[in-house]
This record gives structure tokens, C-alpha cells and sequence, in this order.
């Protein structure tokens, strides 16, 4: 095993507390035991025992450096949780019902913070973290804002040469998807080609080659270390060479490191723009053609509004567009705050992230509630301990300090089995959210945090009972006053707060589901069964109608055709073409398609009005709209009118049905679908109903590789990919609704705590109540009475709060469903049912208890 060396904060200690020879002495011996623990138990364990025996070695030094009163009141707090400890071993089952509450909600905090954290650490690796930008813009066509991160290819060099404050500038193309060949051996790998000091503005880090040297010539590749494993089996491979697109010759320059799993941006290659090319060079003057990405990196004490304008001046000047802001979006804001609506930044996977980081701190609520409840209804138990503390002279804080103690104990206890419920629960975390977190054992902040943790969970619980017991006069206790006054508001309220938390989270899992499985039965304007989507990759384009032709006489294929981009997305949005009575300053979004023969056919999209393209030669001059693009143009009878889009006139042959192509939750946008015979980005293909799937599969790979050899064949089904679009929210769902379990959990936890003490505090009278023939639905109704009335309570509460949170979250969505009060009334009678279960169950388990047990006690 690689030697790892031990905490340097603990060297540091020992030198604070011992003398320097001394020091240097200890340090040399344990140093030697770290090494030996580290082969015999691994780094964790090593360094644990490292710090243990830090902690032995300093503790008498420490000691002689404390004054009287401190070692007095160090003596006190040890007395207290020996108290604590014992008190804990007492009531087992109390206890128990305490550590299983609290422990469940610190893992629950534990395994949302190591999410939070993981969100949170994002591009932080990069050097330039809070220097770096890149180039985005709102564009406003007549109010209607979208925001686009689509760039022209020489906007990087005019910031360069007019742009003040910048100390790069770099741009890249979009991420890629291309083949590369090693001999017999073919591989898929995306990437970037990229422009400008790019190594310079991001932390990759080289295993292999330089940054200086990586893109010295225009043929020269930068693979990541998994891309060079999977061609050459190690990572060493600088001055190897790779065919790109059975083409050109690549040489391997360098070898990165994989981008962490905390980065916006991921890759396998990189390779450098060659501007010898002559389509490269053409695009150096070209101001109208949007597909690049760009980047800058600021001065430390730059003015980004100064910035902002000159880009937008440049674009202004270069495009006559005054309709766009440009402006630099930070790096800290890539991740959580991606997206934006309407030009205003609305937020992201931030809202997630505030989303569970509250949903625990509530759960941990709960479980601290818990310990208040139970802790203050046992004070009858603490009331002649209480008694006779306090005549003997035991002051009001040395009881709260006890009590806190004794709450500090019992947290400890349960953060450890919190500890080992993470280490239980993580790995099937980590698959369930697709991430690779892990609890930094060796690492100090961890240590400090879990203490911060355990202090301040045990001050939020044993707070109220510390108080409120300790408060406790002996004369009361004596005449048994508090028994048949006490302050009951207070625990009823905290009832209440839990069963508040628990109903609203069990009604947004509800809600949530509702809306997602609404947007899942939308129409969506085409039939994604059985319909695969193929890239357009190598010579498919070129070999189109001959594979056209093979498929369509096959028994497999039932039509075909191939577009600008998948079904499932849209990658053209631009401003609206011209049309007859067109109103002044009437700027529309559209968004447009291209498309072959069998467009409608292919994806079962209606048409409306008009007929489809058939492959003529007057379809070039054509054009098909989609019913909302009618709407937005108020269009009356739009067949064979004229509208004109960059200058050429094309025919309204169609109206289409609305097809929902981006998010599912939005309302369909105009679109504009052109006729293309010579290129496409994906092929389309609808299969025959009832054809055995695997062997159609195999008949298209076989045909693809047939007319296109050396290229994988890659297809993605419709339906599959679509369903892709409600990932996050389904793992929302998912998440809240285990959330919502574990909530009720802990509340019913704390609600059998709360019925056993009732059924305690009233066994004579229940006794009395079964001598003289009372049934037990009697003795139900007289125990669950309160109870009934506290989940009444919570639900009348909580109908509002959750009501208005809803209402908030589902005004996120253009196509939502309406809510309906009815949905409340099951998680008021979820909770009303188990609230009747516990009290019932408890109740005929003391029924069953012979009473005259209970009458002869004092």
C-alpha cells in the first residue's frame, strides 16, 4: 500500500501542547505506528488512531494548563454524562424509541449534505473558479426572451482585440460525437474542438504531455486517460496516432485526467481548430451562423458591466442585431443556476438543493421534537430526582447542564449508528443519484463538522426539556401541582409542527406524482412507438437513398426519412420569417426543422390542413407550420400563401399538429419545418408493428454498416429518450416520497413514546374504568381523544402552507395540472389511520394487563 503521510494538524497540536524536544520525539514514534496501522488497517484507520494517541499524549499537558474552575467544571460535565450514560441505560426503551428517531434523521442529514456538498464543489477545482465567464445571450423578439449560449466563430478574436479587462478568451465547438481507429478497433468518443489559451483558463491536469505543447500542431489530439486505456490499454501513449472519421491521422500530443465528476463540462478528446482549413477560414468573417461556445477569463478587479456592453457593441455592430444582450455568465453559476426564463435567471438544480437541504433540516426537526416530547412528558418520572436536587441546593443552570448532558449523550450514541446507517445506505445512494460520493474519513473538516453537528443537535433537543424540567419547583412537585397543571401547550404544539411537516411532505409526493404522470399522458403530436432515432454519422448522408431504398423493401421498416435534429430536441431557434400582414415591431420565436420525404408518415404527426413534402421539386420553395405558428401569425386559410425567411420566399403547403419536442412541462412553440434532400443529423426510422425486435435491430445494423462501414451503429428509441425528460423530476418524486416515509416514521416513533407515557400517566384510571365493565372501544376513544384532536389540528394547518407550495412549484410549468383540495384528504386520513393504529394497538396491549396490578401500586 502507498504510504500516506499522517494529519499535519495533529503534529501542529503536539507542538502547541509539549515541548519541542519532546515533540519531535513523540512525532518520530508515531510516525513508525501510523505506518504500521496504516498496512495493518488502512488510512482511515490509521489516522483515527493517530489522533487517539495525540489526544492521550497531549491530555495531562492540557490538564496543567487548565485553571481550578475550569477543571472543576471539566469534572462536573464528566459527572453529567456519566448520569447521562446511566440514565440512558435505565429506560432502554425510551432510549431506544430517542436513538432510533434521531439517528434516522441525522443519516438523512448526513446523505443530503454529502449531495449538497457534492452540488456545491462543482467547477471548484478549476484554478480560475471566480475569473471564468462564458459568452451567453438574451435575445428579445418582441418580449418573447430566450436565452442562447450559441456563439459566432469570430466573436473570440474582436473581444480580443476591442474588449477591455480580459485576460483570455477561448471558444469551442459544441460537444461532438466522433469515430476514432486504431487498426481493427473503432470507438465513439465526444469531444471539443477548441480555440484560444484554452489549457490556460481550465485546470485539466496532464498525466502525459504539456498544455504548452498540446496544441503545437493543427493535427495533434489530447485524449482523456479512460480514451486512451480503452485504445491502447495504458495511458503513456504521446506521439501515438488515431484515425478521426476513417479520414485523417491524429497524433496523441497529451493525456488529461478525467474531468472530475463535479464539472459542467466533460469530454473525452480535445484537438485543436486547424485554421488552415479553408471552410475555418471562411467562418473567421462569417457573423451569421451561431454554433460555437465562448469563454472568457477576467482580471480579478474587472467590471463585468464594461464587459458585457463591449460584446454586445461588437454584435450590434457586426450583426445590426440590436435585439440581444450579450453577457458573461460566471463559472459559480454554470451548475445550479442554469436556466432561465423570460431573460431572468430563474434558478436550476438550485432549487433542489434547497429543495432537500430543507426537507432534512425538517426530518431532523421532527426527530428533535421527538426527544422534546418525550423528555418533558417523562418529567413525572424526574420529578422527585427534580425534588430533591434542588433542597439540597443544586441550582437552577447545574440542572439544565445536566440535562443537556444527558441529551449530548444520547445524540453521540446516535450519530454513531447515523454514521454506520450512511455507510450501509451510501452505495445504494450513490446508484440511485448517479454520483460517487464518499465520507472523507482522513480529512479534518469532516471531524470538526461532525462534533459542530453533534453540539448543535444536542443543544436544539435537550434545550426545551433543560429548561422546562429544570424550572420545576420542589414545592409544586411535592404537592404534585405540575402533575395536574403542567404545560401541556408546548408539547401539543410541537405535535402539531410534526404531524404539519409530515402531512405537507406526504401532499407534495402526491401533487408531484399527479403532475408528472399528467405531462407523461400529454398528446404529444407524434407516436413515439416503435420509432428509433439514428446519428447521421460517416457516409450515411451520401449513401441515404440507397439505404432509403433497402430498408423501406424490407418487412422490418414502415417508413423513414431524416432530419436537422431528433425528435426529441430542437437545435434551431431563430427569429420569425415574414408573412403577408405582418404587423410592425411583431417579433416571434420560432423554431425550425428540416426534413425529408415521409415526414409525417414516419413520426404519425397529423396534418392539419395542406398536404406533406413528396420529394418534388417545388418542395425546396415549401415550407410546413405547425398549428401554434397559424396562431402566432393570426394565418385565415394559410395554404399557398407566401412567407419569406432570409431573404427566399417559400409556400405554406402545410399546417402540422403541434409536436411537443422540449420539455414536456412547456407550451409548444411555432416551428417552421423546411424540405432538405442532402443532409440530415439523425434518420428516423418507424418499425413495422409486431416485427420481432431483435431481428429488426439486427437487419438495420447490418444495412447501416453495410452502406456506412467502420462506424458503430447507434440508435436511441423515441419513447425512451422522452421519458429521459422527466429523470429529475422522477428522482424529485422518488427522494420526497422516501423523505415523507421516514418523516411519518419518525413521528409515529415519537407518537408511541407520547401513548405509552399517557397510558402510564392514566393506568389507575383506566384500571378503575375496565373494574367497573368499560370496553375497549370505550378506553379508545377516551385516549385517542387528544390525539384525534392534534392530527385535526395539523391538518388544518397544513392544508394552506402546503397548498401555497404547490402552487408555487407547479407555476414552474407552462402545462400543469390544476389542483385539486380533494388530494389533501389522504394524507389527513393516512395520518388519522396510523394516529388510531398506535393508539389502539397500545391501548388493547394494556387492556390486557391484569388492572388490580395497577390499583395496588403507590
Amino acid at each position: 500500500m502507498r504510504n500516506i503521510n499522517p494529519p499535519s494538524l495533529a503534529d501542529r497540536v503536539l507542538r502547541f501542547f509539549l515541548k519541542e524536544e519532546l515533540a519531535e520525539e513523540v512525532t518520530g514514534d508515531l510516525l513508525e505506528q501510523f505506518q504500521f496501522d496504516q498496512r495493518r488497517y488502512g488510512t482511515p484507520g490509521a489516522r483515527f488512531h493517530y489522533w487517539y494517541q495525540v489526544f492521550n499524549y497531549c491530555r495531562p499537558f492540557a490538564l496543567k494548563k487548565l485553571s481550578i474552575g475550569q477543571k472543576i467544571n471539566m469534572a462536573m460535565w464528566q459527572h453529567n454524562v456519566k448520569i447521562g450514560w446511566r440514565s440512558l441505560k435505565k429506560n432502554k426503551y425510551i432510549s431506544l424509541i430517542h436513538i432510533g428517531g434521531l439517528s434516522l434523521g441525522m443519516a438523512i442529514v448526513i446523505l443530503t449534505g454529502l449531495w449538497i456538498w457534492d452540488e456545491v464543489k462543482y467547477d471548484r477545482f478549476h484554478d480560475h473558479y471566480h475569473e471564468t465567464y462564458q459568452v451567453i445571450a438574451h435575445r428579445d423578439f418582441n418580449g418573447n426572451i430566450f436565452t442562447d449560449r450559441n456563439m459566432v466563430f469570430p466573436l473570440a478574436n474582436n473581444m480580443v482585440d476591442r474588449v477591455g479587462q480580459l485576460k483570455k478568451v477561448s471558444w469551442t465547438t459544441h460537444r461532438q460525437t466522433n469515430l476514432f481507429s486504431k487498426g481493427v478497433k473503432s470507438i465513439q468518443l465526444q469531444g471539443h474542438d477548441v480555440g484560444g489559451p484554452y489549457f490556460e483558463m481550465f485546470s485539466w491536469q496532464f498525466i502525459h504531455g504539456t498544455a504548452e505543447t498540446a496544441f503545437a500542431q493543427a493535427s495533434n489530439l489530447v485524449l482523456t486517460e479512460s480514451a486512451a486505456l480503452q485504445f491502447f490499454g495504458h495511458s503513456n501513449v504521446v506521439g501515438e496516432t488515431l484515425k478521426f472519421n476513417n479520414g485523417d491521422d491524429l497524433m496523441v500530443s497529451g493525456v488529461l485526467r478525467d474531468p472530475p465528476s463535479q464539472s459542467t463540462l466533460s469530454f473525452d478528446y480535445l484537438r485543436p481548430f486547424n485554421f488552415s482549413d479553408p471552410g475555418i477560414q471562411r467562418l473567421q468573417d462569417h457573423w451569421n451562423n451561431y454554433g460555437w461556445m465562448v469563454y472568457f477569463q477576467t482580471f480579478p478587479d474587472a467590471d463585468l458591466d464594461k464587459i458585457n456592453s463591449g460584446i454586445t457593441q461588437i454584435m450590434t455592430e457586426k450583426t445590426e442585431n440590436a435585439g440581444s444582450d450579450y453577457f458573461g455568465f460566471p463559472m459559480s453559476r454554470w451548475h445550479l443556476y442554469s436556466e432561465f426564463k423570460d431573460g431572468i435567471n430563474t434558478g436550476g438544480q438550485i432549487r433542489y438543493v434547497r429543495l432537500f437541504g430543507l426537507v432534512a433540516i425538517i426530518i431532523i426537526l421532527i426527530a428533535c421534537i421527538n426527544f422534546m416530547n418525550l423528555s418533558t412528558a417523562r418529567a413525572q418520572d424526574r420529578s422527585r430526582e427534580i425534588a430533591v436536587r434542588k433542597t439540597l441546593g443544586s441550582q437552577r443552570a447545574q440542572l439544565a447542564r445536566q440535562f443537556i448532558a444527558e441529551a449530548m449523550v444520547l445524540v453521540s450514541v446516535s450519530f454513531v449508528v447515523a454514521i454506520i446507517l450512511v455507510i450501509v445506505l451510501l452505495p445504494f445512494f450513490n446508484q440511485f443519484l448517479n454520483k460517487q460520493m464518499g465520507i472523507e474519513w482522513s480529512s479534518p473538516a469532516f471531524w470538526i463538522l461532525s462534533l459542530l453537528f453533534i453540539l448543535v443537535i444536542g443543544l436544539l433537543a435537550g434545550s426545551y426539556p433543560a429548561l422546562y424540567l429544570s424550572s420545576l419547583r420542589p414545592i409544586a412537585i411535592i404537592n404534585d401541582i405540575f402533575l395536574r397543571t403542567g404545560n401541556q401547550l408546548p408539547r401539543k404544539v410541537l405535535v402539531v409542527l410534526q404531524f404539519v411537516a409530515s402531512i405537507g411532505l406526504v401532499s407534495s409526493t402526491i401533487y408531484i406524482y399527479q403532475q408528472i404522470q399528467f405531462v407523461k399522458d400529454r398528446d404529444l403530436g407524434y407516436n413515439t412507438d416503435q420509432l428509433l432515432m439514428i446519428p447521421a454519422s460517416g457516409k450515411i448522408n451520401e449513401e441515404y437513398q440507397v439505404l432509403r431504398d433497402e430498408l423501406l423493401s424490407s418487412s422490418y421498416v414502415a417508413a423513414m426519412t431524416r432530419n436537422r435534429s431528433p425528435i426529441t430536441d430542437i437545435w434551431w431557434k431563430s427569429p420569425a420569417p415574414d408573412w403577408p400582414g405582418r404587423e410592425p415591431g411583431s417579433d416571434i420565436l420560432f423554431t425550425g426543422q428540416t426534413t425529408g420525404v415521409g415526414y409525417s408518415e414516419t413520426f404519425g404527426i397529423d396534418i392539419l390542413q395542406g398536404r406533406d413534402f413528396t420529394g418534388s421539386v417545388s418542395d425546396t420553395a415549401a415550407v410546413l407550420l405547425n398549428q401554434a405558428a397559424i396562431d402566432a401569425m393570426q394565418l385565415e386559410d394559410p395554404i399557398g400563401k407566401q412567407i419569406n425567411y432570409v431573404g427566399d420566399n417559400y409556400a405554406i403547403i402545410g399546417v402540422t399538429e403541434n409536436v411537443v419536442m422540449e420539455s414536456p412541462f412547456s407550451s409548444v412553440e411555432p416551428q417552421m419545418i423546411y424540405y432538405s434532400d442532402n443532409y440530415g443529423s439523425y434518420v428516423h426510422v418507424r418499425l413495422n408493428q409486431g416485427v420481432d425486435l431483435e431481428n429488426a435491430l439486427t437487419y438495420l445494423e447490418e444495412t447501416f454498416q453495410s452502406v456506412n462501414p467502420g462506424f458503430p451503429f447507434e440508435y436511441q428509441f423515441a419513447d425512451e429518450e422522452f421519458d429521459q425528460k422527466f429523470s429529475r423530476e422522477s428522482m424529485l418524486n422518488k427522494l420526497i416520497n422516501i423523505l415523507a416515509i421516514v418523516a411519518i416514521f419518525i413521528c409515529c416513533l415519537g407518537l408511541v413514546g407520547l401513548v405509552i407515557f399517557a397510558l402510564e400517566k392514566r393506568r389507575k384510571e383506566l384500571a378503575i374504568r375496565t373494574v367497573l365493565g368499560a370496553r375497549i372501544s370505550q378506553l379508545l376513544l377516551l385516549v385517542s381523544r387528544e390525539f384525534l384532536l392534534l392530527v385535526g389540528a395539523s391538518f388544518v394547518v397544513a392544508v394552506p402552507l402546503t397548498y401555497f407550495y404547490i402552487q408555487n412549484w407547479l407555476s414552474g410549468f407552462d402545462y400543469r395540472i390544476k389542483i385539486d383540495p380533494e388530494l389533501f384528504l389522504i394524507p389527513g386520513m393516512l395520518t388519522l389511520i396510523l394516529t388510531l393504529l398506535i393508539v389502539g394497538v397500545s391501548v388493547m396491549a394494556n387492556a390486557r394487563k391484569n388492572p388490580m396490578n395497577a390499583l395496588k401500586e403507590d
